[in-house]
């Protein structure tokens, strides 16, 4: 059974092994609308359902994410092997935990009272659930909600701190990255593919803290009941309650932020005006284009007046479409504003704006003309959903505040004024509010704004997207299988003890480590006899690591991360972390087989160094007529899909390529599948070749890799002990190719300056160079219709020009 199939029940699929069978819980649907969204997610998966053999084997499609299995129930361990590194993990992490529960209990945050007597997180617990499951007890729930999320209260009058939502939108979903700060609304920073393309400009930890309240989003609502008028920011900074600054008489507003899996959310209760703003933000899964999703949800605490309000809920500050912008924005913004503008996908209403540059701002004599552009589609959700008008020029909104400390422009004018007014958005930075006029929320009743922020290739696509966005339901749908999808990925470590903290834990550990590992799939599962086999046993069977990146955030600003926008998603990592978080695939994914150590063992190069990053493995299919094949079977026989079929089978024969980029050229040039993505994929792989790929960097070489080697040794002998004979003698593995190397000591090693400059010391700088030959080798497999070098590039070949290979143990 693997995560992404069902059983035909509402428990998650049985967890085998020789020793134990385990059933795990029932998944929590997370919201009173998610259990119609589960059996709708079942309906709609594009994977068949798996089934556990009669022998304990589980077969099932192998594009599915594998089972994982928790470590110790995943194998019997061989006569004599003791178990010390589990019991030393086991009881490290239970320590940990109880640290944790001790401090929760000495120091109670959730117990502050509320200015009307009643306990502050009553309120905010009323507010949208949603997590990994629900959790009892008094050390729980001091620091969890009942849906498994931490809870921070007066978030922003905290230490700061920053993190991120783990950008997993599904094997079949385009990720986008974000950032977020307890500070402000919270998200700092957003995205697609990497910081040079953002939406929202990447910002590094120090300037986030200080940017994010004024530059990230905003909401500015003017109210009324009855007679009383009056004008409220919902989490201003000015309204923050710092210790010994607040006052009994004007209580400031209770603020809290839940921090899930896949989602966060931020609350704020105002006492005065009895209004409670939440807003949650998660990254849209599972749809062939790319969003950020904003829910903002009002709720009139007032139970016997209405509430009448025109708001603004949106972005301060938005950056458009244009090429690598990261750089450019922070070292020459002001001439980058002369290419920006303000596109209306119909010119007659202002619901659709697209975000985009005139050209792409390169210094070159060739001008590209910029299609690709940011939209921001936003409506009220209800039976009837109708798309908003956007606010997007920023003098509008803030007036003459440069600083858009306030919102001057809305404070001297109204909403309706600015809707009614032209707006301008050419050569400036732009804004994108949401506006809503004059809507009137019943006592005790709520208005929830959704808001889509993405990338899309081309203006005509956004009403395309607008009219899925705004379909009913399909906001709750998304979020409840945006838990879901993290639920799937660490259901095979998922824990029942007493200590809610360590169950909670070990999920989440497996959540980061997948995230810098990868999480792998088996592709090529064509018939029951590959499903019964391993990687190693059966060749069709091709492992591929999804949602792996570099660990770059906030705090660790230096690390370019890369999270490809395609189905399949992946980014290349640096070969010690992939390598670090791969050693236990094979305990809970025996079909890998022995993959993840060949791998490994052939990227040491002939002089014994290691390439510095490692990438997600290439296909390739040589043979024509196989394309030919693939390509009939996917698209048909017809003569009227004669052009399709024949774009498809070059795009397979060309040269190397990686599933979501395959998906993507297919999406490009309109190539329609019969058969569903599934089937197609298991097709294509089965056939391929697969080729591991890796970089070297001059940054140098790491020493510590081959304690990784030895650790995926142990891993795999510890599921498959027979085969250590036959994978140290009898696999022939290459040598990777590296077009850099390392200088003799007598170049190497130099006089320098030391620290204090009283005298000098000998260093090692510049030790690695690239070298002229090696890169003259490389560049004969250079293929010019990819773009890319063929696989052949990255291996050592003898002096008759084959690829030169030995057994691990040479």
């Amino acid at each position: 059974n693997g995560p992404w199939s069902s059983n035909g029940s509402d428990s998650t699929p049985v967890i085998r092994s020789d020793h134990i069978t385990c059933h795990t819980g029932p998944v929590q649907p997370g919201s009173t609308d998610a259990g119609a969204a589960t059996g709708q997610a079942r309906d709609t998966m594009e994977s068949s359902i798996r089934r556990p053999a009669a022998n304990g084997r589980h077969i099932g499609n192998g594009g599915s994410f594998p089972e994982k299995r928790a470590h110790g129930f995943s194998h019997r361990y061989p006569p004599g092997k003791k178990k010390t590194g589990l019991v030393v993990v086991t009881i490290s992490a239970s320590v940990l935990a109880l640290i944790l529960c001790a401090k929760s209990l000495l120091f109670p945050s959730h117990l502050e009272k509320s200015p009307e007597g009643e306990v502050s997180d009553s309120k905010v617990h009323s507010a949208q659930k949603g997590g990994v499951g629900k959790f009892s007890g008094k050390m729980s729930q001091l620091l969890f909600d009942d849906q498994g999320r931490y809870v921070l209260e007066d978030f922003d009058a905290k230490p700061t701190f920053s993190d991120f939502l783990p950008g997993v939108a599904g094997i079949y979903g385009k990720p986008m990255w974000s950032f977020y700060v307890n500070r402000g609304q919270g998200i700092a920073s957003f995205g697609s593919k990497s910081k040079d393309y953002p939406i929202m400009e990447f910002s590094p930890a120090n300037k986030a803290y200080q940017n994010t309240a004024t530059l990230g989003f905003r909401t500015f609502i003017d109210g009324r009941r009855g007679s009383h008028s009056f004008f409220l920011e919902p989490f201003a900074s000015s309204r923050t309650r710092y210790e010994g600054l607040q006052d009994e008489t004007h209580p400031l507003p209770k603020r809290v932020m839940f921090v899930g899996a896949n989602e966060m959310q931020i609350s704020e209760t105002d006492f005065q005006e009895r209004i409670e703003t939440n807003v949650t933000y998660f990254v849209l899964p599972e749809e062939d284009f790319g969003a950020f999703v904003r829910r903002t949800t009002i709720t009139n605490l007032d139970k016997e007046q209405a509430l009448h309000l025109s708001l603004l809920d949106g972005l301060a500050k938005i950056e458009p479409a244009g090429g690598k912008l990261d750089a450019l924005l922070k070292d020459m913004g002001r001439t980058l504003e002369g290419f920006f503008g303000v596109y209306q996908a119909h010119e007659d209403v202002k619901t659709m704006p697209f975000f985009r540059m005139s050209t792409e701002p390169t210094d070159a004599a060739a001008v590209k003309v910029q299609n690709e552009g940011h939209y921001l589609l936003s409506f009220i959700e209800g039976e009837d959903s109708w798309l908003l008008p956007i606010v997007f020029d920023t003098k509008k909104v803030f007036g003459e505040d440069t600083m858009m400390l306030h919102p001057v422009g809305l404070q001297t004018s109204s909403v309706r004024s600015i809707l009614n007014s032209p707006q301008y958005g050419f050569a400036k930075t732009s804004s994108a509010f949401a506006a809503v006029d004059n809507f009137v929320v019943p006592p005790g009743s709520s208005v929830t704004i959704a808001s889509f922020y993405g990338k899309t290739d081309d203006i005509m696509n956004v009403p395309v997207i607008a009219r899925k966005v705004v379909a009913s339901g399909f906001v709750q749908y998304k979020l409840s299988r945006s838990r879901e999808v993290i639920q799937q990925i660490t259901a095979g470590v998922e824990t029942n003890t007493i200590n809610d903290l360590f169950n909670l834990h070990a999920q989440q550990m497996y959540m980061d480590n997948s995230l810098r590992g990868g999480v792998p799939v088996i592709l090529g599962d064509t018939d029951d006899d590959s499903m019964m086999n391993n990687a190693d046993e059966d060749e069709r069977l091709k492992v591929f690591s999804v949602f792996s990146r570099v660990h770059g955030d906030l705090e660790r600003d230096y690390n370019d991360f890369l999270i490809e926008p395609t189905f399949y998603s992946e980014g290349p990592g640096n070969f010690r972390d992939v390598a670090q978080n791969r050693r236990n695939d094979v305990i809970l994914n025996p079909r890998i087989g022995g993959w993840n150590l060949k791998v490994f063992l052939s990227f040491i190069q002939a002089d014994g160094y290691q390439p510095s990053s490692v990438e997600a493995v290439v296909f390739t299919i040589a043979d024509k007529s196989t394309c030919d094949d693939i390509a009939t079977q996917s698209v048909g026989h017809a003569d009227g899909v004669r052009a399709q079929r024949e774009a498809l089978s070059r795009i397979l024969n060309d040269g190397p390529f990686r599933p979501g980029q395959l998906f993507l050229l297919m999406e490009q040039q309109h190539i329609e599948l019969i058969v569903n993505r599934h089937t197609f994929v298991h097709m294509v792989a089965a056939a391929a070749e697969i080729s591991p790929m890796a970089v070297a960097k001059v940054q140098g070489f790491w020493a510590d890799h081959w304690t990784y080697f030895i650790d995926l040794v142990e891993t795999y002998l510890s599921i498959y002990p027979d085969k250590e004979h036959s994978l140290m003698y009898d696999e022939r593995l290459p040598y990777f190719f590296s077009p850099l190397r390392v200088r003799p000591r007598c170049e190497k090693y130099v006089l320098s300056l030391s620290y204090g400059g009283g005298g000098k010391h000998v260093r090692q700088l510049e030790a690695v160079v690239k070298d002229g030959a090696k890169e003259r080798v490389r560049l004969a497999y250079f293929n010019n219709k990819t773009g890319w070098y063929d696989p052949a590039a990255n291996w050592q070949h003898d002096s008759s020009g084959k690829v030169f290979m030995s057994s691990p143990i040479a």
